[in-house]
């Protein structure tokens, strides 16, 4: 329910009472807002009430997907389990012997966190079902997405073979970042935009481009980067007015061509980039407003 449909249960609730009704001199066929200000302090109750009702219902909805979360990471064996032992995995130390978890003991948080490498994980099944891949990446320290070191592949991999399940045949995908090509034309407003893409106000000299990276590092691990999603994201920038997709594609590791993405994709390592050489941005100033 919404904040209006909580206050409007209980409006008719209460001018529906006789008792109410009799006391304020209520009239027959008027709704509450008919009846009362919107600043009359009954309102203003009504409202405040509706609204942590409304909080209490978004907060007990999430509450419920995060059990979800929770138990659908803790069901042994799944892909979601593997994703989430990655995650667990603590580089520099062994695991408790014979068991899937190590002993932290005296160990503070923040120690904890410093050894799980594993910033990013996810497990995906082929389409056969004959191998889960597992991509995993760690970060540099201010959340840019980046593959694990050669000692940190090697452990990583022990430790998989140490906890997975027998007859699992498993495939670590630890690649850098997928690379994409874009070419793109931005219409713009020539009063908030030069024909670069600078503000005329001199607060950001490239707001487009700092918006495309944005969209891409901000795209959730082996998540679907769609060309739709990046066009909505450039389109709410102040001075763009269209942003159209003249060409994207993609490509993983040096050893493959360009492919062009067809609406959407997810990318083979699990996140993507895109160097000032492979995006070229035409920009348009909007001939509706010359």
């Amino acid at each position: 329910m919404t904040i209006a449909e909580f206050k409007k249960t209980m409006t008719d609730a209460f001018i529906g009472n006789e008792a109410v009704r009799e006391k304020y001199g209520l009239s027959d066929g008027l709704t509450f807002e008919d009846q009362f200000s919107s600043v009359s302090l009954e309102s203003v109750i009504f409202s405040v009430v509706a609204t942590a009702m409304w909080i209490m219902q978004q907060l007990f909805d999430q509450f419920k997907v995060d059990v979800s979360q929770i138990l659908n990471n803790q069901m042994a064996g799944t892909a979601n389990w593997y994703a989430h032992k990655s995650m667990m995995f603590q580089f520099g130390m062994d695991l408790v012997d014979g068991t899937d978890y190590y002993d932290n003991a005296g160990l503070t948080s923040e120690q904890i966190d410093a050894m799980r490498v594993v910033k990013y994980a996810a497990a995906v099944e082929s389409k056969d079902k004959s191998i889960l891949y597992v991509k995993v990446a760690t970060d540099d320290g201010n959340g840019v997405r980046q593959p694990l070191s050669s000692a940190q592949l090697t452990a990583f991999k022990q430790y998989l073979n140490d906890v997975q399940y027998a007859g699992v045949r498993i495939s670590v995908i630890n690649d850098p970042a997928d690379e994409m090509k874009l070419r793109m034309d931005i219409y713009y407003d020539p009063l908030v935009l030069d024909e670069l893409g600078v503000r005329l106000d001199g607060t950001v000299e490239t707001p487009v481009q700092d918006a495309i990276r944005n969209y891409l590092a901000n795209l959730p691990f082996n998540g679907t980067y769609t060309n739709q999603g990046l066009v909505d994201a450039l389109q709410v920038i102040d001075g763009v007015h269209i942003a159209e997709i003249k060409s994207a594609a993609s490509r993983y590791g040096d050893y493959t061509e360009f492919s062009e993405i067809d609406a959407r994709e997810i990318a083979h390592a699990g996140y993507y980039k895109v160097s000032d050489a492979n995006l070229t941005l035409n920009f348009i100033a909007d001939e509706e407003l010359l």
